[in-house]
């Protein structure tokens, strides 16, 4: 008797080799790939890299941010040009810092006529793709192909201020679709997370009692069960990162993709996001590129996201400087504030930055505490345009959800009516001169500001000046606040 299949699937399964169908669709992808790399970068929302495994943290679970790590090299000196979502998001994909884009305040718009990574990268030949998460505009600027790849609503999960997460079937369905589709044509896709930011998922996991508290905040019960639902929504996030990294694998993108695993600035607790201190701009990141970055390696090269578009287009074979469309005769400038760091991914250089800018502007009426800075590797200057407010920000003044925000907070001020450390953290974290130094070496939290010391006279006034000239590069008013 012959016996007639119609497919290879239907013989594989008959003679019990089923098993081994997906990894011969990923060797036959493979074996189509493109020569131009791939990029795809997983961009979660306010994680801080005191909050992963491999950034030293032995209390928390995150297994594939870890192993990703261990694939490739994870940088320690990565830091967000401001400590908000739209601005720094904006500054990712353009290259060009937040007063030249536009995009300066939360929820702002980028200038007409400037030109972003979608554009650039399309000019050389790729697909470029962001999913689920925006939070920038306008789509003039941002001409991304949109993947709608949103998990459902959970019911159990108090959901306010975000989104469920990234839906990684819908991800995984378009990876197999564009491999099998397009299989010449190289993918740069964005894989934008809603973890960890707030409200975060109702903690299953972790024991509160034994969770290390860090020093920018204050350790009562609700801080901890707080932390621990933080956490949790690291942990649930952390499973998406696998399930996107599984996919690569499974359809033959991995050896030749650049992957990155990032978030867009730190945690959403007091003194972190919303500041321009190293907990609001320092960010974990983390790359993999099989055959070009070194496995288990470690960079404390500064960085800044600012360079993140003009590496791309380095790596995908354009000039590391790169143009701006011109609009009208006095169009924005022709050329880009980042530049590429792709000698330091390929182990080519060991330095880069000797200084980090940022600057933050505030989020409606909830944040109005401006602050611009320049950071070296040892010490960080910091100008407060509004040293007169008290600060404050959603989490701060935002009432009616356990367990986190002003439920936290309100405990912290209860606190300090009969703890003296925590009535002087507070203050810390409420009230700001206009002029702040700190050595990050030393205080790498920034709580012990020396701008007054004598003997650091001369550096304050040396990074007062590398501030004020980097804001007139900019043509950000603030230049005339600078003494």
């Amino acid at each position: 008797m012959t016996l007639h299949y119609h497919t290879r699937r239907e013989f594989l399964k008959a003679v019990g080799l089923g098993s081994v169908v997906a990894a011969l669709t990923g060797c036959f992808y493979a074996a189509r790939r493109v020569r131009k790399p791939h990029i795809a970068m997983f961009l979660s929302d306010d994680h801080g890299p005191e909050f992963a495994g491999c950034y030293g943290n032995k209390a928390i679970q995150t297994p594939n941010i870890d192993a990703l790590a261990k694939q490739g090299m994870h940088f320690t000196n990565m830091f967000a040009a401001s400590p908000t979502c739209a601005p720094s998001r904006s500054v990712i994909y353009t290259g060009l810092y937040p007063a030249r884009n536009g995009a300066m305040a939360n929820h702002s718009v980028c200038k007409p006529g400037i030109k972003s990574l979608p554009s650039y990268l399309k000019m050389l030949g790729y697909r470029v793709v962001l999913a689920n998460k925006t939070h920038i505009k306008p789509k003039e600027v941002f001409d991304f192909e949109y993947l709608k790849a949103t998990l459902p609503r959970d019911p159990t999960q108090p959901r306010r201020y975000r989104q469920e997460g990234l839906d990684t079937r819908v991800v995984d369905q378009f990876l197999a679709a564009h491999a099998r589709d397009n299989p010449e044509q190289p993918l740069c896709i964005i894989l934008a997370d809603n973890s960890p930011h707030v409200t975060w998922e109702y903690n299953k996991t972790y024991d509160p009692a034994k969770l290390p508290v860090p020093p920018y905040m204050v350790d009562t019960a609700k801080t901890r069960i707080g932390l621990a639902n933080y956490y949790q929504d690291i942990t649930t996030m952390d499973k998406r990162v696998g399930d996107v990294m599984i996919s690569l694998k499974k359809y033959g993108y991995e050896d030749n993709t650049l992957f990155i695993y990032t978030s867009d600035q730190g945690p959403e607790w007091p003194h972190c996001k919303w500041t321009v201190y190293d907990t609001g701009l320092r960010t974990p990141f983390i790359v993999r590129w099989p055959g070009k970055v070194k496995p288990g390696a470690i960079c404390d090269a500064m960085v800044s996201f600012v360079d993140i578009t003009p590496t791309f287009i380095d790596i995908a074979g354009g000039p590391p400087k790169a143009g701006l469309i011109k609009a009208g005769a006095a169009g924005p400038p022709r050329d880009l504030d980042g530049r590429s760091f792709q000698d330091v991914l390929l182990g080519k250089a060991k330095a880069f930055r000797d200084k980090i800018f940022a600057s933050h502007t505030g989020d409606g009426t909830m944040n109005v505490f401006p602050q611009r800075c320049v950071r070296s590797k040892r010490y960080k200057y910091v100008l407060n345009l509004r040293p007169e407010n008290t600060w404050t920000t959603h989490f701060t003044k935002v009432p009616g959800i356990p367990n986190s925000h002003k439920d936290i907070w309100d405990s912290w001020i209860e606190k300090a009516k009969t703890d003296t450390e925590t009535a002087k953290l507070l203050d810390i974290i409420q009230h700001h001169p206009a002029e702040e130094l700190y050595d990050v070496k030393t205080d790498p939290y920034e709580l012990n500001n020396i701008a007054d010391k004598p003997e650091f006279k001369l550096i304050l006034e040396k990074m007062r000046d590398d501030l004020k000239q980097w804001l007139a590069r900019q043509g950000d008013t603030a230049a005339g606040r600078v003494r």
